[in-house]
Formats: C-alpha cells, sequence, structure tokens
C-alpha cells in the first residue's frame, strides 16, 4: 500500500476506533481461539475478555500485523462500498441495506456487550417442526438503558452508504420466539402489550438515521403490527401469492414483490404449486384460454406488469423473476434459482446467477406477447 493510501487508512482507523479496536481484537482472537479451545464458537468462553481488547491492538505487540490486516480490510471494504454508494447516486439509483433480525453467538457484538443479548435463549419461529434459529434474541430492558446505543451507532455507520434499510422478521421488533437453551419449546416474549412494546422499539431505531425504513412483516403477523408501521410511516411488504394480489390496490406504504429471498421465485412456484398457480392465472389472466405450465415467459411478463403498476410506493422484484420474462435467458432449472427455504440448511444461500448482468441488456420489458401490447421500457 502507497504512502498516501497507508496515511488515509490510519486516518480512517482513528475515527472509528470506538467499534474498530473491539472488532480486531475480536478477529484476532476468534483465530487463536480456533486452535486450543473446542468451544471457541460460543464467546464467552475465550481466554481474552473485552476489557483486554486495547492490549492485543496495541501496536508494539505481537499481534499488531494481523490487527493491521483487519484494519486495512476494513478501510477498503468501505472506500469501495463509498464509490458504489456514489456511481448509483450519479444513475438516478438509491441503495437499500439490510438488518438481520439477530446476530451470531460468536461475533464481536455478543463479545463486547453480552448484556445485551439473552445468552439463556435462542431466537426461533413456532411450527411443526419448530425453527430454532441458534442466535440469541435481543434483551430489549438492557438496550433501552442507554437509548439503544447499539443500533444508533449501527445504523448511523450504515447511513454513510444506504438510502433506505430492510428490518428482517420485523415482528421480533414487537415479540420474538424465544426457544431456552436447556431445550423444551419455545415461546413468545413478551405475551402482551404488543403494540407499545413495538412502538417503543422501532421509535429508537428510526430517530437514529434518516434512511427509509422498510419491515419484512410476513409471516405470524399479530394485529398490532400493520397499525404501528402506518404509525411510523415503514413501509410493509406484499408477496403477491400470499396476500390477495391485488397490487392495484396496495397501501402506498408498501413494498410490492413478486416473490422474496425466503420463497421460491414465481417459475418454480408455478411449478411447486400448481393449484395455487392455476387460481392466480384464472383470476388474473381472464379471457387467456386454460392455465398454461411452465409458465409460459409471456406469463412472467405479466406478472412483473402488474408489480411495475402497483399503488405501492415501491416495487422490488427478485432478478430471478426478470430474468424469467424471456425464454432464451431463463435457467435450465427453476429449482436451481432458490436462495432460501426457511428451516431448512441444504441448498440455502449458494445461488448464483448463470448469466453475466449484461445478457438482458437491449431487452424489452413486452407486457403480452399474445395481445401485441406496448413495450414499456428496456433493460
Amino acid at each position: 500500500m502507497c504512502f498516501f493510501c497507508a496515511n488515509l487508512c490510519q486516518a480512517w482507523a482513528e475515527k472509528q476506533r470506538s467499534w474498530l479496536r473491539t472488532y480486531a481484537a475480536f478477529k484476532v482472537q476468534l483465530d487463536k481461539e480456533r486452535t486450543c479451545n473446542n468451544k471457541w464458537s460460543d464467546c464467552t468462553t475465550w481466554a481474552l475478555k473485552p476489557s483486554q481488547a486495547e492490549s492485543l491492538v496495541n501496536e508494539a505487540g505481537a499481534d499488531w500485523p494481523a490487527v493491521a490486516r483487519v484494519y486495512f480490510t476494513q478501510y477498503h471494504l468501505h472506500v469501495q462500498l463509498l464509490e458504489a454508494t456514489a456511481y448509483g447516486e450519479s444513475k438516478g439509483v438509491a441503495l437499500k441495506g439490510d438488518i438481520p433480525i439477530g446476530v451470531t453467538r460468536c461475533s464481536a457484538d455478543v463479545w463486547a456487550e453480552p448484556h445485551l443479548f439473552k445468552l439463556g435463549h435462542n431466537a426461533g419461529a413456532p411450527g411443526n417442526p419448530e425453527q430454532n434459529w441458534g442466535f440469541p434474541p435481543y434483551n430489549w430492558d438492557e438496550m433501552h438503558k442507554d437509548g439503544c446505543m447499539w443500533w444508533r451507532r449501527r445504523l448511523q455507520h450504515m447511513e454513510q452508504y444506504f438510502h433506505a434499510y430492510r428490518i428482517d422478521h420485523i415482528l421480533g421488533f414487537f415479540r420474538m420466539w424465544e426457544i431456552p437453551n436447556r431445550g423444551g419449546g419455545g415461546s413468545y416474549y413478551p405475551n402482551g402489550g404488543l403494540r407499545e412494546n413495538g412502538l417503543r422499539n422501532l421509535r429508537a431505531i428510526q430517530t437514529a438515521s434518516n434512511m427509509l425504513i422498510c419491515g419484512e412483516d410476513l409471516g405470524d403477523c399479530p394485529p398490532e403490527v400493520a397499525p404501528v408501521l402506518l404509525d411510523l410511516g415503514i413501509l410493509g411488504l406484499r408477496i403477491q401469492r400470499w396476500c390477495e394480489g391485488h397490487t392495484w390496490k396496495y397501501p402506498y406504504l408498501t413494498v410490492a414483490a413478486s416473490s422474496c429471498h425466503d420463497c421460491s421465485p414465481c417459475r418454480l412456484w408455478w411449478n411447486e404449486e400448481w393449484g395455487s398457480a392455476e387460481g392466480w392465472f384464472n383470476f388474473f389472466c381472464q379471457g387467456k384460454g386454460p392455465c398454461p405450465g411452465g409458465p409460459p415467459d409471456w406469463v412472467s411478463r405479466h406478472i412483473c406488469k402488474l408489480h411495475f403498476e402497483s399503488t405501492a410506493m415501491w416495487t422490488i422484484n427478485p432478478i430471478q423473476d426478470y430474468i424469467d420474462m424471456w425464454q432464451d435467458l431463463r435457467s435450465m432449472d427453476p429449482k436451481n434459482d432458490i436462495i432460501n427455504r426457511p428451516g431448512h440448511t441444504d441448498g440455502c444461500w449458494i445461488w448464483r446467477m448463470h448469466l453475466r448482468l449484461e445478457a438482458p441488456r437491449g431487452k424489452r420489458f413486452q407486457l403480452d406477447d399474445q395481445e401485441n401490447a406496448r413495450g414499456i421500457g428496456s433493460w
């Protein structure tokens, strides 16, 4: 690294020292624990405690080269993401970040501030089988003692790069399914006062930044959630197959989506849930004959059309559903297009686009080949 870049990196690291030094100490100690601690994934068992982090990141210490590599990596991630943000803004593109509902037990957050998490429980979801996500729920009572500074620091840092962000499983801000580590079934906590709880938690983070908040409010959604999101101006999510599907009647404070990473893309859904797909076709494609298999690409275009013309503030469709609008661009097997199946681990989070991003360039968003409809834009 050149002298000029090194100086910039050092200046940036000094400005970020409130979190960066602890994070670097965590990363370096993690490598050590993996070699000598068979419980290394539980950072509460580590030999080095957060109060000792300064001794590890000392520039005169033996671990300084490893610490410097962490600084270097984080600095360049910061620079590259800033460049991407600036480029997007120059093209009129807004970037939307993502906030997972939890953090892993083996993380700098849990290591440095374990009191903010319920380490005796795991978050999850009810069902048969019950879903155990393996990470600890938030200890909101502790978080509110300092005005949710853990959240505020996180979001204020994100605001450098993003214009909006999605909160995964926003229902967890109202109540969380908590499963004791010792075994046995879980239960919702809290089991009452959900409106007050949601308002308290969401207001604390909403005031931390100017980013627009989009909430993933799918699943077993209590009746208190929608009114609170509306009161706070937080966008909800509508997946067409999981609601009445009338995209022309969606509330304005909504993200309309044809599918998402937690469900099958539309082409796979069409093949796996034929009854539902046939019902969709008979309602949304009236007068176009019997429900076709496949589906043909014109059906995929019609699905996207309904979302383009939605009354929701935003339409955000997965790229798989866009690609399926053209037969010659589709993947060989729609089963390869799924990203995640909640409650499963095999084959999840490994999806890669089978085309170069430039492949659809110049393609027209034709509404309906059979009706020779007008084009509504280009890729």
